[in-house]
């Protein structure tokens, strides 16, 4: 075509000029040389550029139904990269193809004994007499469309592993792709643009008239409206509200979306204060019991609002006191039929070795071992064990850490020759004296938080920026006991925890173990949690990323906001993120975020009205 041949002709004479003028012939070759990898071996069905290890997957079968925006989600898959062709063809030429192909139907029809088989043959070629008369109407132009799709690795088994992953996904989209083999650089070469046609296209493609591939393409957005009690999120890129049920999952079924748990993550200033501000808001407004662990004391004004109860146990003493020895009954009914109620007590055990961790990182597995076997000893001057039926169980039946303390004084007593034993257990006792003497106030009695409400938030900001052991322990201790009130099937709860990175933090394996066990048993409760961070590096910390995974793979949910770099690469680890999404989340400003909602990931704006912010109170961000 004449214009084309002009545009080429300008292209070259533009790069002649930009290379002449710009740039000398060594200072081109250093670009060159740059760009350009440093190996490229082509293999039978996949090939190694530089460090790198890629295949081409070419999609050779479509479903025969296509929803709008289609291929979105391939697009965000980690290490795939899509190109797409479409190649005009005359109408003549695919009327051609689509007669002979329904004539050869009729024959095998015609031959065909099953009946089976027979009627999927009549189905097929009406449906293609059906697709020409609607070609002849719509004027539609008809296209070759090609798919590739090519998977970078680290390695071998991480190619093979991506490419298992790759093609368990497209059967579920009725897509079939193959790697061609020995024609991966002929592929290769066809997908980019600074090299002539290559005789493989003739031999590949699918022709689709054009509005079907118009619907196909990832530019086609579909926004989140979901029905029920949704919040008003925010907006998409194209100006579409964003409406989220956090709790989809009760009325209907959608991909990726079983459950209620949600995290939130940005810097400081990212906006996620003004979002998870909003979500409590919308979550009040529809009735739902809310528990929140709000560090800062960010939502004192908010919760006074709307007639909350605003707990400080920063201050300790009559303000309120947690008894880390208190029982949580964290079995549904199923489970204490099963004759699983024993796991109650062994949880709690569980949770008071992560407890005394926190308070003392450096304490030693063997010393931890002994006081939990002082504890079980003091349970039982009590009355309580493996057996235990704890539902007619109130605060003050619990011992508290002075009835272990005293345990522990008497079992030395009883050892007057110094062993092993013995010094683990003076160890111990050494350990335990400020938490029954200075510390008594936060840590050494019953439980005094009866709740009025339905809207109950913990604060603890002032010990935020004392002793780290200290608070670390005392959140922990509040999580456990804030997880206690999430457990009544009856009513959807939503539990909130913000700074939820200092539970990971000092390499506490159990702790992490217990925020992994709360996300997956939250849903037995109809419980949905949402976990507030502006550290993932804590969550992908070597010590305790298999907990950190635990609790990304078993969130619905994730609102990332502003990240700086590392925070982004450290997320990366934990979820999948394409490289264009890496970038954003980089320079996002205040209120922007890519939602990733189940199956579906948008970059959004959070958008708050000025009655919404007054609600809010005065406090900062969570």
């Amino acid at each position: 075509h004449p214009r084309v041949r002009r545009q080429r002709q300008m292209c070259i004479r533009d790069r002649w000029w930009f290379n002449h003028n710009v740039w000398g012939g060594d200072e081109l070759m250093d670009i060159k040389t740059q760009i350009a990898p440093k190996g490229l071996e082509f293999r039978p069905s996949s090939f190694v550029a530089s460090d790198k290890y890629s295949t081409i997957m070419t999609v050779i079968s479509y479903p025969k139904v296509i929803a709008p925006g289609f291929l979105a989600n391939l697009t965000s898959m980690s290490g795939i990269k899509m190109v797409i062709k479409h190649i005009p063809l005359p109408f003549s030429v695919i009327t051609k193809m689509v007669n002979k192909e329904i004539a050869d139907l009729k024959v095998r029809y015609q031959e065909e004994h099953d009946v089976t088989i027979q009627e999927r043959l009549r189905q097929d070629y009406e449906s293609l007499e059906e697709f020409i008369k609607q070609l002849a109407a719509s004027q539609s132009r008809i296209f070759d469309f090609q798919l590739h799709l090519m998977i970078t690795a680290d390695s071998d088994e991480e190619l093979t592993s991506k490419k298992l992953q790759l093609r368990g996904y497209l059967e579920a989209m009725n897509m079939r792709a193959i790697p061609l083999r020995f024609e991966q650089e002929k592929v290769l070469k066809s997908m980019l643009p600074i090299f002539p046609k290559q005789d493989i296209e003739d031999r590949i493609g699918t022709p689709i008239p054009s509005p079907t591939i118009a619907a196909m393409y990832p530019f086609v957005f579909d926004s989140i409206k979901d029905p029920g009690l949704s919040t008003l999120l925010g907006v998409d890129f194209s100006g579409g509200v964003v409406l989220f049920n956090q709790f989809l999952y009760q009325v209907q079924k959608e991909h990726n979306r079983n459950n209620a748990n949600m995290i939130i993550l940005g810097t400081s200033g990212s906006g996620k204060s003004t979002a998870a501000k909003l979500l409590l808001r919308n979550h009040i407004r529809n009735g739902y019991k809310l528990v929140v662990i709000d560090p800062e004391g960010e939502l004192e004004d908010m919760t006074r609002l709307y007639g909350g109860d605003f707990i400080d146990l920063g201050k300790g003493g009559e303000f309120g006191m947690i008894n880390p020895l208190e029982v949580v009954i964290d079995a549904d009914e199923d489970e204490i039929k099963q004759g699983l109620g024993y796991a109650v007590l062994t949880r709690t055990l569980q949770t008071i070795k992560a407890f005394i961790k926190y308070y003392d990182p450096s304490i030693t597995d063997d010393v931890v071992n002994v006081f939990s076997e002082m504890v079980q000893e003091t349970y039982k001057r009590f009355g309580i064990d493996f057996n235990t039926d704890f539902t007619h169980f109130t605060s003050a039946d619990y011992p508290t850490l002075k009835d272990v303390y005293a345990t522990v004084r008497g079992k030395i007593t009883s050892m007057p020759e110094q062993s092993r034993e013995r010094d683990i257990l003076e160890h111990l006792e050494l350990k335990m004296r400020p938490l029954i003497g200075e510390l008594r106030f936060y840590f050494d009695g019953t439980t005094t938080i009866t709740p009025r409400s339905d809207f109950i938030v913990f604060n603890i900001r002032e010990l935020m920026n004392t002793d780290s052991n200290i608070r670390n322990a005392l959140f922990f201790n509040v999580l456990k006991y804030a997880w206690s009130l999430t457990l009544d099937v009856n009513q959807n709860t939503v539990l909130m925890v913000d700074e939820a990175h200092v539970l990971l933090s000092g390499s506490n394996t159990l702790g992490a173990d217990f925020l992994a066990q709360i996300q997956r048993r939250a849903r037995k409760y109809n419980t949905g949690t949402i976990i507030i961070t502006q550290q993932p590096t804590d969550f992908s910390d070597p010590s305790v990323i298999t907990q950190g995974k635990a609790i990304f793979d078993n969130a619905s949910y994730y609102l990332v906001m502003g990240l700086k770099k590392q925070a982004v690469e450290d997320l990366s680890k934990l979820i999948d993120l394409n490289d264009n999404e890496k970038e954003n989340i980089k320079g996002y400003n205040q209120g922007e975020a890519l939602f990733v909602c189940g199956s579906k990931r948008m970059r959004i704006n959070v958008v708050v009205t000025d009655q919404e912010l007054d609600s809010f109170g005065s406090g900062g961000g969570l």
